[in-house]
């Protein structure tokens, strides 16, 4: 069960688009929450880690001390904090590189999400394909989103060896094929209420094919029948990212700070 810190900060993150990283860890069940000493819980800044995932969210500009030691913890972490905040936050994070990530949704359904794209499948843990011929790093990321512990993060780093619970639901993943095996994918990395991130990979050798548009318009499908909405957040130096996300409708609605270890 949550504790007082969790629901407080739940209470102050609102189910937005803005805040999808953020709710999303609180709604993980891993998620901590620390407040300075004495606290006002409704006013005062507070920090959300989520430490399987290397994550911190700075919210409501808490002490640089109390940024700085959450970071310092978690080895290679990303630090996230409202744009409105980045000042602040790189003045507690003065030796990190700051980015800017851009959050987008779609403005309605589309056109495209009553059709259906040839070779794509949606797949859960027991369903999953064989995944061997992925490089090692993104079958172990696909292998844990599908059993509900997603390791993608703005910076596609990920932690090899490092132990994670039991996850509290499995995921779905979308994937597209060509030449017989599944090539390009994409899961919710984080969930609300009524929102979901996306999280999009694509082997090399089969990009700029428009497989990794077709990935995301098969996720988005299937999550739409659940009731949620697709964020689309990527750094602003992924052009890549960006221009597929705007090719299939996404607008722009937000931006958010992401500060990273050198």
């Amino acid at each position: 069960m949550p504790g007082s810190a969790e629901l407080a900060a739940l209470a102050r993150v609102p189910d937005l688009a803005r805040w999808v990283d953020t709710r999303g860890m609180l709604l993980s069940g891993f998620a901590r929450v620390r407040f300075s000493e004495p606290a006002d819980e409704y006013t005062d800044g507070f920090v959300v880690i989520l430490e399987p995932r290397a994550l911190v969210s700075a919210v409501g500009r808490p002490p640089a001390r109390l940024i700085l030691d959450a970071a310092q913890r978690l080895p290679r972490a990303d630090v996230l904090c409202p744009i409105e905040d980045v000042s602040h936050t790189s003045q507690a994070l003065p030796e990190w590189r700051e980015n800017c990530a851009l959050l987008h949704v779609l403005r309605g359904a589309m056109p495209w999400e009553s059709e259906v794209d040839a070779d794509t499948t949606i797949f859960v843990q027991d369903t999953a394909p064989s995944l061997s011929h992925l490089p090692e790093d993104l079958q172990r990321e696909i292998a844990e989103a599908l059993r509900g512990m997603p390791l993608a993060r703005f910076g596609d780093r990920i932690h090899a060896g490092r132990r994670l619970g039991p996850a509290p639901r499995p995921l779905p993943v979308a994937a597209v094929w060509a030449d017989g095996l599944p090539v390009s994918f994409c899961y919710p990395v984080v969930q609300t209420e009524t929102f979901w991130d996306i999280s999009i990979d694509t082997l090399e050798t089969y990009r700029g094919r428009g497989f990794a548009a077709r990935a995301v318009r098969a996720m988005i499908r299937h999550m739409r029948r659940a009731g949620k909405a697709p964020v689309w957040g990527a750094l602003e130096t992924n052009t890549a990212s960006v221009a597929v996300a705007r090719k299939l409708g996404f607008v722009e609605v937000g931006r958010l700070g992401v500060f990273t270890s050198r």
